[in-house]
């Protein structure tokens, strides 16, 4: 990231400890009309990949609170005279900056959704994530044909995410600080639905930032929680919790989902952590005492497989998430012994699963 020494360590502290709002996507119904009108379909992937390349040299944070003329900002991001006035001019015409004369500033529709709405780690880590995405689609007519991944067709070893967090704790911070930032409203909608008032304990599996944690703790004023998760993950949510004040309420725990789950907790929360498998949900049925409520949170497909488009494309560039509807997930914890299993649409196309185990179960 070519801006990241112009801006001084404590800027990110104080980004990253402001009040979060509102997470907004720039969808094409945020552009004005009169942009829309002149993109082509078939080559408006030209114009997303543009607006990639501007978050990862970090122009509108570069531009924010103030105007730079074309030379400055060429030589702030390192762009090469021969694309630096049409890559700032195709930036205006897509309503991004404004430009008078040599001098060049953010819109408001930029500020609103490049600065407000972002985090530093979400500039980071998104951008990072569709550059990936685009070269995985360099070659998704062989994958359409072979059935295989960009890396097998690349002959690339594709390391897991969790192993790749461990080594670099850049890489964790902001992959992690990403989601916090971005599940802040779905943790409040999670706190608003949940009725907890007759459980104690909560296990979050592969809680992450710690976001649905300090949600359901705020909304649960008797409730204990613990955040479950590798090291790397665990160190960067007790910053997150400690900034809450709830560190009293909510410890992490580092460990593995792939072994036996720990017990105490009469809760159990399986929230956006990809295809969940049986087994997981029998770890979380054995772990679970009778009564215990299991929750699982997540944008899953509808059943006949049409929607969430944004997660149907996911799946084109590598997505772990799989393929499980909501029916599929319903079908599976019942299958592993849950009773009263019920799914609710509470908020956009977040869907949230929960079964009870029962005092006996019914082979």
């Amino acid at each position: 990231m070519f801006l990241i020494a112009r801006f001084p360590a404590h800027t990110y502290a104080v980004l990253s400890r402001r009040k979060t709002l509102s997470m907004e996507f720039p969808t094409l119904d945020k552009f004005p009309r009169k942009v829309l009108a002149r993109i082509d379909i078939q080559r408006a992937f030209i114009l997303s990949r543009l607006i990639v390349a501007a978050e990862r040299l970090q122009i509108f944070r570069a531009l924010h609170c103030k105007r730079m003329k074309a030379a400055s900002i060429g030589r702030a991001l390192k762009i090469h005279r021969y694309y630096r006035d049409p890559f700032l001019n195709t930036l205006v015409s897509l309503g991004l900056l404004h430009k008078a004369g040599d001098t060049y500033w953010n819109t408001r529709f930029a500020k609103k959704y490049f600065i407000d709405e972002r985090s530093i780690y979400w500039t980071r880590q998104y951008s990072k994530e569709c550059v990936q995405a685009y070269e995985a689609l360099t070659v998704l007519e062989k994958a359409l044909a072979s059935g295989r991944s960009y890396e097998s067709i690349k002959g690339l070893k594709k390391p897991r995410y969790t192993e790749v967090m461990k080594r670099d704790r850049r890489v964790a911070e902001d992959f992690t600080q990403m989601l916090f930032h971005l599940h802040q409203d779905d943790a409040e909608a999670l706190a608003r639905y949940l009725d907890l008032s007759k459980h104690h304990a909560l296990l979050d599996v592969c809680g992450g930032s710690g976001v649905m944690s300090i949600a359901l703790a705020r909304k649960n004023s008797h409730l204990q929680v613990c955040v479950l998760d590798i090291g790397a993950v665990c160190r960067i949510a007790a910053g997150n919790i400690r900034r809450a004040g709830l560190s009293r309420r909510i410890r992490t725990l580092t460990g593995d989902i792939r072994e036996r789950l720990p017990i105490g907790y009469d809760v159990l929360l399986l929230c956006d952590i990809g295809s969940v498998s049986k087994k997981l949900l029998r770890n979380a049925y054995e772990s679970l005492p009778a009564g215990g409520l299991l929750v699982a949170a997540d944008r899953y497909f509808s059943d006949d497989g049409t929607r969430p488009l944004d997660r149907l494309i996911s799946h084109f560039v590598g997505s772990s998430f799989g393929l499980a509807t909501r029916a599929d997930m319903v079908e599976a914890m019942r299958t592993c012994g849950f009773r009263a299993v019920k799914a609710a649409n509470v908020y956009r196309d977040l869907w949230f699963i929960t079964g009870i185990k029962p005092s006996g179960r019914s082979e």
